[in-house]
């Protein structure tokens, strides 16, 4: 199992119960494990520990963000539109568990960007020109540096992608596919953040366009 999880976890979890912590560091890796999950995955958490390393140090509460990490696809159903809020509820179960108080900072923190993730939008993100510098912006183009990654990697990630929405018709995946990158092309910043977008937005463009252009083919 990869140290950089076990760290990340345990240097977030480090004053709470360790029965609890450890009971939910093994349904985490049993979550991240299941079958079907053919990039949301235990790689693909280590991939957003790497990119959280470059930006820990301009975090205003690198341990939620972690947390939130952790839980944003603790449960993973293509099928299902409620995942994202599920999650919420088990990070909410998990801090109950743990003693975390409703109204810490930590706890609202986890929940404020486990929120965000529904929508995945900014203002930053929607404004020509505007950056971000919450911890929202960095959670959220963490999950989304992928796309600004080296074209072969690019492919491994689409190709993992359609697996996981194996159950349905081909044309109707490349429907859906098709309208979801369209709809980054149109904004105006697939990443909030600077350090995000001056790294990968580019990249990002370049690979969306040329996904694009093969599935309209």
């Amino acid at each position: 199992m990869s140290l950089v999880l076990e760290e990340a976890w345990n240097g977030a979890t480090l004053d709470l119960p360790k029965e609890v912590t450890g009971e939910w560091w093994t349904k985490l890796l049993e979550k991240y494990s299941e079958d079907g999950r053919s990039y949301h995955n235990i790689q693909h958490l280590e991939e957003k520990f790497e990119q959280f390393k470059t930006v820990k140090h301009i975090l205003k509460n690198a341990n939620a963000v972690i947390l939130a990490i952790f839980f944003h696809y603790y449960e993973y159903d293509p099928k299902a539109m409620d995942s994202e809020e599920k999650n919420s509820v088990h990070f909410n179960k998990f801090a109950d568990e743990s003693g975390i108080p409703k109204e810490s900072p930590l706890r609202t923190a986890v929940v404020d960007l486990l929120q965000a993730a529904t929508t995945h939008s900014t203002d930053a993100h929607k404004t020509d020109g505007m950056y971000g510098s919450e911890d929202q912006h960095y959670f959220l183009d963490i999950d989304m540096a992928v796309l600004g990654s080296s074209p072969e990697h690019y492919s491994e990630y689409t190709a993992k992608v359609q697996q996981e929405y194996a159950f349905l018709p081909e044309t109707t995946y490349r429907n859906l596919r098709l309208k979801v990158l369209q709809s980054f092309l149109q904004i105006p910043n697939i990443f909030a953040s600077k350090e995000f977008r001056e790294k990968f937005e580019s990249k990002a463009r370049a690979n969306i366009q040329k996904e694009v252009d093969s599935l309209k083919q």
